[in-house]
């Protein structure tokens, strides 16, 4: 509940939250299904009370993150990220884009590109070497993916940096 020091609702705080909720700039912020009309729903004391429904929670969405971060090199499973969070796949699949905004495997597919990118402004590593360190097959499917997200091949952006 938001309420101000005289027991009113406090309009800035419910729209600062809204905003936060549905910014949808960064896939690093938790969006939650808003519901109700503006999302606010009259609580029995006549303050607004923000309603959020369904998704997973922050912490496991966390873990799930810091497990895709830290075995991007590695083959991960959506089997493997239902476990870890503890839920079938289908609910987790369902869940995880409630809460994120994309599915698992796009969101994977997201920061293999986003990896590829911190690899190819900062080292001088072959191509082929990067594909396989940001965790895709090889460097054709890592060509692909890149261009279909960043709209330009790997050695284009590579020789696009200063």
């Amino acid at each position: 509940m938001f309420r101000t020091s005289n027991d009113e609702p406090c309009e800035q705080s419910v729209q600062a939250f809204q905003s936060f909720c549905l910014e949808g700039n960064s896939d690093l912020s938790v969006k939650g299904q808003l519901i109700g009309q503006d999302a606010i729903d009259k609580s029995s004391e006549g303050g607004p009370v923000i309603v959020l429904r369904g998704g997973l929670p922050p912490r496991v969405v966390r873990r799930v993150r810091e497990h895709i971060d830290s075995n991007i090199d590695q083959r991960i499973s959506v089997e493997a990220l239902a476990k870890l969070a503890s839920l079938s796949v289908c609910y987790f699949v369902r869940a995880f884009k409630q809460s994120v905004g994309v599915t698992p495997h796009d969101y994977l597919i997201r920061r293999r590109v986003e990896r590829t990118m911190e690899l190819l402004s900062r080292t001088e590593m072959p191509l082929s070497e990067i594909a396989l360190a940001a965790g895709f097959a090889d460097q054709s499917h890592c060509a692909r993916r890149f261009r279909q997200h960043v709209g330009m091949s790997p050695r284009d952006y590579r020789w696009s940096m200063p």
